[in-house]
């Protein structure tokens, strides 16, 4: 489905902030790209976006989706694909909600942005994907603004609009390091749900290893702009290799593996 083969990404003439990363992903994987800051992770995820900010550019390689190159894509062919195709979460949804429109008609607006369709239709359309993400009392929360709700459950209400066209590939950008462990671990279900009904691959960004560990098929760990271990969740976590990837696994409190379980 995902084939990123071998970028590098840079600013103007400035040394690169990846240099020859790959990746590659099938349908209904989940992939966990682990790291401190400034490692590259959340330029990774831009780059498959086609957000890179200004200046930013893959200078090398090839980023293949679905069997075609999205570096060639245009503007509208972008807007086509984008909460279709490719979805995002953020790490705090509700930064990315108008704070002074009521969920409901942002909901609504982003539907019809991307179907023709009434908006009493895409009003049930919304209701609906609340309830699928196991939201209280979806018509109230319609009806309420962003600040009326708690992290938890704004962030269940990006996941709900991400996820309103069941896209081929949903781009998690740390989803849970906001919230307390308790509505991260609501998080991680609702996600892996979401692969399970939808078949949806998901990249997912995370300082947490032991988020990644519970939740990933592969993991890729990086480091000062590229990969330096990549593998299954059980090689990662019973065979690594890399001395930055035991580090991290070292510094993994045995709490939060029981976390999860």
């Amino acid at each position: 489905m995902l084939n990123i083969n071998n970028i590098t990404v840079q600013y103007g003439n400035n040394k690169p902030i990846l240099e020859n990363l790959s990746l590659e992903m099938k349908q209904g994987e989940i992939v966990s790209i682990v790291g401190e800051s400034g490692s590259g992770k959340t330029t990774v995820i831009r780059s498959v976006m086609g957000l890179l900010p200004a200046g930013g550019k893959v200078t090398k390689g090839d980023i293949i989706f679905n069997g075609q190159s999205l570096l060639s894509y245009s503007r509208e062919q972008w807007n086509k694909i984008r909460g279709t195709q490719l979805s995002m979460i953020f790490q705090d949804c509700g930064a990315m909600i108008n704070p002074i429109r009521k969920i409901g008609k942002q909901f609504v607006e982003y539907i019809r942005m991307h179907e023709d369709i009434s908006k009493e239709d895409a009003s049930k359309k919304a209701i609906n994907m609340l309830e699928q993400m196991m939201l209280p009392n979806p018509e109230n929360i319609m009806k309420s603004y962003p600040f009326q709700l708690s992290g938890g459950m704004r962030q269940r209400v990006g996941i709900a609009m991400a996820m309103t066209f069941n896209p081929k590939l949903l781009i998690a950008d740390e989803p849970t390091s906001a919230l307390d462990v308790t509505t991260q671990s609501q998080i991680i279900r609702n996600m892996l749900e979401l692969k399970e009904k939808f078949n949806t691959g998901i990249i997912m960004v995370t300082h947490n290893l032991a988020v990644a560990v519970y939740i990933s098929d592969k993991i890729i760990v990086m480091k000062d702009g590229k990969i330096v271990e990549q593998g299954s969740r059980d090689d990662i976590l019973n065979n690594p290799k890399d001395d930055y990837t035991k580090s991290l696994l070292d510094a993994v409190p045995s709490w939060e593996d029981e976390l999860y379980a």
